[in-house]
């Protein structure tokens, strides 16, 4: 069985292994260059029929290829090595075709920005002349130096990126406010590090950008970034991850490897089902709303149903604090921002996994960067209770405002946080008291899940079925 490999990139939350198994019959390993002596000593390895490449190794292995498609040469930058029948090696660059594919439709007379300058960077930037783009300025943090980088390209042999596009500093970005379309080409925003973006760690503002149509993000993981949700939230565009580009760049790769030529209406049939299994998989559900409304009874049921990992945030808090929240928000030494400041440590924790269930505690949604990072890798589900049927019993939740007005705070803050609000407006068991049957509780909890569960499912099925994120 023919055997390929990926080389370079973050590997702790690479999809990319899971994609090629999905889409063709052949072995596919994560390789480590360390271990090989260097990336020349890789790509010679005659076990392996063709590579991925990503970052830092994207312009290095160009000096030890025999063959660089056309692509690959208005890129400046390989992805895909394919080992000929001959021995020779070939290298490919698949980002523009699966670039074209993410922003199809939505750049043709438009002023684009492109953070970053690296190879994604270039070719997203050769695509977008090619799409009819009316303006392409690369934004770089050493935009001198960027500027006399020299470029492959099939027009000429060398030619430096400064002429072709332009390229600003971000202390220079405030000249191109009127962009219309926005593009993340940065590792800047990737997991673990899902608090930043490449705009936030300037100190520019995305609303700035008040003609902003679209903003792209080349990183798949978080599914949300900071960079996309700020996006979203400031300006009301549209927004991309880079989710399906890297599927249809697997594709691309395959494609490649296996002489099949490119079709991108029949390549795309394999985005909507490879992207809802990962989605699925990466995605935590996340449960927030008032006290006592029962997230942390009904989440941990549906998990327990579903057979996934549940997370309590309160109880992780209270782990880390060593004492019950109650306590330490009446304890005039610790207090509210003590705990404040554990309870966003804890949840950032419990958003590290994957596929997961998470109850948070009623105050969580208020902090804005707990917000984020509930959304980063999250579907967000507000669960809504009547006031009257709120569970009071050891909350004291309403110290400094009544509990109508507590509520009419936070529900603007649910709402605007998640993603579907389920209603729990039933006691569970009720039946029970009237008619005398047994297990009715167990029975009504149990067929609740289900329904958001089925809520979950048409979720995910719309947001695979969509590009916008």
């Amino acid at each position: 069985m023919p055997r390929y490999g990926s080389i370079g990139g973050n590997h702790g939350y690479s999809q990319l292994r899971r994609i090629h198994n999905e889409i063709a019959d052949y072995e596919y390993d994560e390789l480590d260059v360390a271990s090989y002596g260097g990336l020349e000593a890789v790509i010679r390895d005659t076990r392996y029929s063709g590579f991925n490449i990503s970052n830092p190794y994207r312009y290095e292995v160009m000096k030890y290829l025999d063959e660089i498609s056309e692509d690959a040469r208005k890129a400046g930058a390989v992805d895909v090595v394919r080992r000929l029948p001959d021995g020779r090696l070939a290298g490919y660059n698949t980002d523009m075709y699966a670039f074209r594919y993410l922003v199809e439709g939505s750049v043709e007379g438009k002023k684009c920005i492109i953070l970053g300058t690296g190879g994604a960077a270039t070719a997203a930037a050769r695509a977008l002349r090619e799409m009819g783009a009316s303006g392409i300025v690369l934004v770089s943090r050493f935009p001198e130096m960027t500027s006399q980088r020299l470029v492959i390209s099939s027009e000429v042999e060398s030619v430096k990126l400064g002429d072709m596009y332009e390229i600003a500093g971000y202390n220079r970005l405030h000249t191109h406010y009127d962009a219309e379309v926005l593009i993340n080409c940065t590792p800047v925003g990737r997991s673990p590090d899902i608090e930043h973006s490449a705009l936030s760690d300037h100190r520019i503002t995305v609303r700035m950008f008040s003609r902003l149509e679209l903003a792209v993000d080349m990183i798949y993981d978080p599914y949300r970034t900071k960079f996309l949700q700020d996006a979203r939230r400031l300006t009301g565009c549209q927004t991309r991850s880079g989710l399906e580009m890297v599927i249809f760049r697997a594709i691309a790769s395959r494609n490649i490897w296996l002489g099949k030529p490119d079709d991108m209406d029949e390549d795309r049939r394999f985005i909507i089902p490879i992207k809802r299994r990962i989605l699925e998989d990466q995605l935590n559900i996340i449960a927030v709303g008032m006290p006592g409304s029962g997230k942390t009874t009904i989440m941990r049921r549906y998990a327990y149903e579903l057979g996934l990992k549940f997370i309590d945030t309160d109880e992780e808090t209270e782990k880390l604090m060593g004492d019950s929240i109650p306590d330490v928000l009446s304890d005039s030494g610790l207090g509210e921002d003590y705990f404040k400041t554990l309870e966003h440590q804890a949840l950032r924790e419990a958003c590290k996994n994957r596929g997961a269930v998470i109850a948070t505690g009623g105050s969580t949604a208020l902090n804005p960067i707990n917000r984020d990072l509930m959304r980063a890798n999250g579907i967000v589900v507000y669960v809504k209770r009547p006031l009257e049927l709120l569970d009071r019993r050891g909350r004291d939740i309403s110290i400094n405002y009544g509990l109508t007005e507590l509520f009419n705070i936070r529900d603007r803050v649910y709402r605007r946080a998640s993603d579907m609000s389920i209603l729990n407006a039933r006691i569970f068991g009720e039946r029970r008291a009237k008619t005398g049957e047994g297990n009715t509780y167990n029975y009504e909890l149990k067929g609740f899940v289900y329904y958001i569960a089925r809520k979950i499912e048409r979720y995910l099925n719309e947001i695979a079925d969509n590009k916008w994120t």
